[in-house]
């Protein structure tokens, strides 16, 4: 998802970089900071806000299950997904619904090769883009948490090279780069030369880019989203904690989640559950791209590792949604790491409407907020909604871009009618 390049003016005349500094080191300013980003936390952050005052976290997901067993909410949801993948048929969609520690329900529609001859199923594997960004954040965190970074260090103390981005007259901070207020353009120029090559030289690949990297605005500025800025963030990650960036996250994300069919490189077994990825080409009618897709896979995606290099399954990131609503395990995301997170206020556009978070982006329609991320890579679209307060989630992984049916709607609608399901069932 490609938000609005704006924020409220206020978050404008203020140094968000200070804020990160205060939070990572328990200054007293802290308060005077938070007031002055008050509103947009509390329209677009409310739901970790209320998380806190629900202490009995097994219970409300019992509640939820009742609400929606009571009320045939899976079968409306599976309405709502096969409509969505009726508009076009394009490729496959699976939809999973997570509720507490749980994968409660999923669902599968279409098929996973381009001669319809394989149905995808809740084990099929998808590119899942910038949901990836979620595991980068997660592993900013707990360096945090560790005391190897302070959320307010300024990046070139571990990227010098980010000296040579144009433009640039002040370095962004850890926590600038983890909220999309960097002031860094979304990707280099001629960003296609920078978007192949394997994953074990993605660091390479970066250097090289950020000479052709354009500062658009200062540090703390604006919310901008940046695809180049995560990829630095990553390469920070890997110098601070001295090991490669991958590594890490397998090591410290993916395997203590216990996410098999996660990886930043197809395994064998995960190979023979890929979905074929596919465009709806817009520049020619009815003409279908499979090239593209084909073609990331063989070459890898240059230096997007950290911002959407993931392959995953909806069985897998249950796990992570799972992690998020705070259910563990503590040993991947501590108490103090979510409770730090929740602390950062959220980059917003003018509306209220878009935002983002550490590594979350954040949206709002009338009296319901959600969390989770959005994804987008040549065949392939993804969105995880969620929500702390009321322990579910729901996720779309989609092996298609373009065409009648969105993923992103199709989550949106799942969720908000199960959450008007769940206060349908409140005492």
């Amino acid at each position: 998802m490609h938000l609005p390049h704006c924020v409220e003016e206020q978050m404008k005349r203020q140094n968000f970089w200070q804020l990160g500094r205060d939070i990572a080191d328990g200054a007293p300013t802290f308060r005077r900071h938070w007031r002055l980003h008050a509103l947009t936390a509390a329209l677009l952050w409310a739901a970790p806000a209320a998380a806190q005052q629900q202490p009995d976290p097994a219970a409300r997901a019992q509640r939820n299950l009742l609400a929606w067993t009571q009320r045939d909410g899976f079968r409306l949801v599976d309405s709502i997904a096969d409509a969505e993948f009726r508009m076009d048929s394009l490729g496959s969609i699976t939809v999973a619904v997570v509720n507490g520690r749980e994968l409660v329900w999923a669902k599968s529609y279409g098929f996973t090769d381009r001669q319809r001859t394989q149905r995808a199923t809740p084990a099929t594997v998808y590119r899942i883009a910038s949901v990836t960004k979620q595991f980068t954040a997660i592993a900013l965190l707990q360096l945090v948490d560790r005391k190897v970074v302070r959320l307010s260090d300024p990046v070139d103390r571990y990227v010098p090279e980010i000296r040579t981005v144009r433009g640039l007259t002040q370095p962004p901070t850890l926590v600038q780069l983890a909220t999309m207020t960097s002031g860094l353009a979304r990707d280099p120029v001629d960003g296609r030369k920078y978007s192949q090559g394997p994953v074990d030289t993605w660091m390479q690949t970066l250097i090289s880019a950020l000479p052709a990297t354009e500062s658009v605005s200062e540090p703390g500025a604006a919310y901008r989203y940046s695809n180049v800025g995560y990829a630095i963030l990553g390469a920070a990650l890997s110098r601070a904690g001295k090991t490669s960036y991958v590594d890490y996250v397998r090591e410290n994300v993916i395997r203590p989640l216990g996410m098999t069919s996660t990886d930043f490189a197809l395994s064998a077994a995960m190979r023979t559950r890929l979905a074929t990825g596919v465009d709806y080409d817009v520049l020619v009618k009815d003409t279908l791209n499979y090239e593209d897709a084909a073609a990331d896979h063989r070459t890898g995606l240059g230096l997007s590792v950290p911002a959407g290099g993931l392959y995953s399954t909806v069985e897998d990131l249950a796990r992570l949604v799972s992690l998020e609503l705070g259910f563990g395990p503590d040993s991947v995301l501590s108490a103090g790491a979510s409770a730090m997170r929740n602390a950062v206020p959220v980059a917003a556009d003018a509306s209220f409407y878009w935002g983002y978070s550490l590594g979350q982006q954040v949206v709002r329609w009338s009296d319901t907020t959600a969390t989770g991320h959005s994804g987008n890579l040549a065949g392939y679209t993804s969105q995880m909604y969620y929500d702390r307060s009321r322990g579910f989630g729901v996720i779309v992984l989609r092996s298609a871009g373009g065409g009648h049916a969105d993923a992103h709607r199709m989550a949106g609608r799942a969720f908000r009618k199960l959450v008007s399901l769940e206060r349908e069932g409140r005492p």
